[in-house]
């Protein structure tokens, strides 16, 4: 951290050498000699403050306490707990990335989406969010996290890593990726080193044997080295001591060529995604006062003197808890040997002088537990999970709060503290998105390969190029995408909006957690809607029932609805009702009502909110087993049915259930509540109409 961050001098402030990659490796050395001697004592003052953290998050704590040998080692670890409680909450949603094509050309739009899957893909396919989960322990230890994407010749693909914060020297002002330098250090044999730089074979031999074949021992010695990147990210070097092992141009970038196209010159072409150079480095950071690129505390940092008060605490009230008293004796009827020989165990003897054993033998009483230890011991660890922000609640734990409304309250500040870490690992999935479209667009000069989503769910390889990234693609993080959210309260809000129909299905199967919510609610549509052309394979049949009920209906006086009326109740299973369309002319229900039976009303949200019980319906087991029960089958349609669905939907027993088949009863009370809606409009009266005859509803009716 810099010294002088309220320096406000005019004029010339320190000489500072400034080289580019065109200058003598002997400057390039000095510059880059000069940076790190700079900038090591912020370095190495972040770097001890993260082995400590480091070393508190492990086993540990009691490092440079003096304790006797019968002193308790006793360690409530509130860290850990709070670190491994932040983290996959932090990682839990994947940063969504948003792909906007070009222009509005279809083209440009397909393109866009096949990037898109493309960079979800490599998401799941790399493990990307275990990067995530590491960078943000390394936040929450080490003030910063680095990831780092490499292209690698031998796979023909890029991948990414993470940078220890350690090994990483950062320039200590500058809080900006474009303002910051980096020297990472890297260690490699020997023999790899003169593999990857072989017109440099002398000057790295000359530091183990000048000028004598080195053996192969020493080929395997690890070589350390440092790889330098200006704050521009225009161009890189990997300096040894003072040897330049190699410099160039940033290579994950395209370079104008000189005017004798044998040199590259120091400007982009137009066919890079990026339309400046930078360095191929993510930062994660999140409290910082923007003196630096590092925050300038942590969590871990703040909780450390909580956690040694923790810790004595649980020693005063352990080893009180050992202390058995003191025995005393006395010389004049034991003696030290005997006296010595007694250990406190259940059958031990002692002999002593005398007639009156209680003159030989006295214990004092042991320490008792000051009054108010136990209350101070319960604040500290309070006070650790307020500033991790890591309760009871947010850890899955009993609470102690009396109402659930308090645990719920409890949650959600925690959830508001973490908040502001998670934002910044959205600036670095940005970052990261952009990173692998550049990399794609320069370096997939050939065919690569993704698994999608085809038909029927089939996984099926897609091709994809460079090509695929246009020019001016526009790629960003959907803003509260990995924000953590409680799933409990969001699906049973979801729930309840659907009761009084305030909610879209794309939206509801969203916070039902469903994998694809808009093909989702897509084939819900269509099945109730057009289930032929949802169920190809069964359209034959479906017409062939349909000619039979027909045939059957003029034996009986019956009357046929039309044929896509048929289709939708038979994919909604037996005992559906049927969704009569539009007609143009009066048509006839399915089946003649009785002229006792009274029209049929709207649903209402109070109908819909009445019955209050928990046990599910006559499909809940059978749901509950996974098995896929058509709408109404077997049962009365109504709307006490359909609301017992949704209630038993909000109870702990569905909670409770496999995500898996709360989405089988989700789906299925969902379809039964739009077939229920669709069948209940208000039918007129039958106007003294013969026994058997349809009633004719009027114009109107849907």
């Amino acid at each position: 951290m810099p010294d002088n961050d309220t320096n406000q001098t005019e004029g010339p402030l320190a000489t500072t050498d400034y080289y580019t990659i065109a200058d003598s490796d002997a400057n390039l050395v000095k510059k880059i000699n000069s940076f790190l001697s700079t900038n090591k004592p912020d370095h190495e003052k972040r770097v001890e403050e993260g082995k400590r953290n480091e070393r508190y998050w492990g086993d540990d704590q009691l490092k440079g306490i003096s304790l006797r040998w019968h002193n308790s080692r006793i360690v409530q670890n509130r860290i850990y707990l709070g670190v491994e409680t932040m983290v996959p909450i932090m990682t839990s949603k994947p940063a969504e990335p948003i792909v906007s094509a070009a222009n509005d050309k279809k083209v440009s739009k397909e393109s866009a989406d096949k990037l898109g899957k493309m960079l979800i893909y490599k998401y799941d396919n790399d493990n990307q969010q275990l990067l995530f989960q590491t960078i943000s322990r390394h936040l929450l230890l080490n003030k910063i996290g680095v990831l780092k994407i490499i292209w690698d010749d031998e796979i023909d693909d890029y991948y990414i890593d993470f940078v220890h914060p350690n090994k990483v020297v950062l320039s200590s002002t500058g809080y900006r990726n474009e303002d910051v330098e980096v020297a990472e250090y890297l260690e490699k044999p020997l023999h790899e080193l003169i593999k990857m730089y072989p017109d440099k074979e002398q000057e790295l031999l000359g530091n183990f044997a000048p000028g004598i074949t080195a053996p192969e021992a020493v080929l395997g010695t690890p070589v350390g080295f440092w790889e330098y990147w200006p704050a521009n990210g225009e161009y890189l070097v990997w300096k040894m001591q003072n040897v330049i092992l190699q410099k160039k141009l940033n290579p994950y970038f395209k370079w104008k060529e000189s005017e004798d196209g044998k040199k590259a010159e120091n400007k982009l072409t137009s066919a890079n995604h990026f339309k400046y150079p930078r360095k191929p480095y993510m930062f994660f950071n999140s409290q910082n006062l923007g003196r630096h690129i590092w925050d300038d505390t942590t969590p871990v940092s703040q909780c450390i003197p909580i956690q040694d008060g923790i810790n004595l605490l649980h020693r005063i009230i352990t080893d009180t808890a050992a202390d058995q008293g003191i025995l005393i004796g006395a010389q004049e009827f034991i003696g030290m040997e005997e006296l010595y020989k007694y250990t406190g165990g259940p059958a031990e003897k002692l002999s002593v002088k005398g007639g009156d054993a209680t003159r030989a033998l006295h214990r004092l009483p042991p320490k008792q537990l000051q009054q108010g230890l136990m209350d101070m011991l319960l604040h500290l660890e309070a006070a650790a999970d307020n500033i991790m922000g890591t309760h009871s609640t947010t850890r899955g734990e009993k609470s102690s709060n009396p109402t659930f409304g308090q645990d719920q309250m409890a949650k959600e500040s925690d959830y508001g503290r973490i908040d502001g870490i998670v934002r910044g690992l959205e600036k670095v999935a940005d970052e990261l998105y952009n990173w692998e479209a550049q990399m794609m667009k320069i370096k997939y000069t050939k065919d690569h390969y993704m698994s999608v989503l085809g038909g029927q769910d089939a996984a099926i390889m897609d091709k994809f190029k460079g090509d695929n990234v246009e020019d001016n693609i526009s790629i960003t993080v959907k803003q509260g995408s990995t924000l953590p959210t409680d799933k409990v309260s969001q699906r049973n809000d979801a729930i309840e909006m659907a009761k009084v129909n305030k909610i879209d299905d794309i939206t509801f199967f969203e916070r039902m957690d469903f994998p694809n919510p808009r093909e989702s609610a897509k084939r819900l549509f269509m099945q109730i809607k057009y289930p032929e052309m949802l169920f190809p394979e069964i359209k034959e049949e479906l017409k062939k029932d349909a000619e039979a009920k027909a045939k059957k209906g003029e034996g009986d006086g019956s009357v046929q609805p039309p044929a896509d009326q048929v289709n939708a109740a038979l994919a909604g299973g037996a005992g559906a009702p049927v969704v009569p369309t539009q007609p143009k002319v009066p048509q006839p229900p399915l089946m003649s009502q009785p002229e006792a039976t009274p029209p049929a009303q709207p649903v209402s949200a109070q109908a819909l909110a009445v019955p209050q019980q928990t046990q599910g319906t006559e499909h809940t087991a059978r749901l509950i087993k996974g098995e896929r029960v058509q709408p109404f089958d077997g049962v009365e349609p109504s709307p006490l049915h359909v609301s017992n669905e949704f209630v038993f939907m909000t109870s702990p027993e569905f909670n409770q259930l496999p995500e898996q088949i709360q989405a089988i009863i989700a789906e299925h009370a969902l379809k039964e509540k739009r077939l229920l809606e669709g069948n209940q409009q208000p039918q007129p009266q039958a106007q003294s109409q013969p026994q058997g005859q349809p009633v004719i509803p009027n114009q109107g009716a849907v």
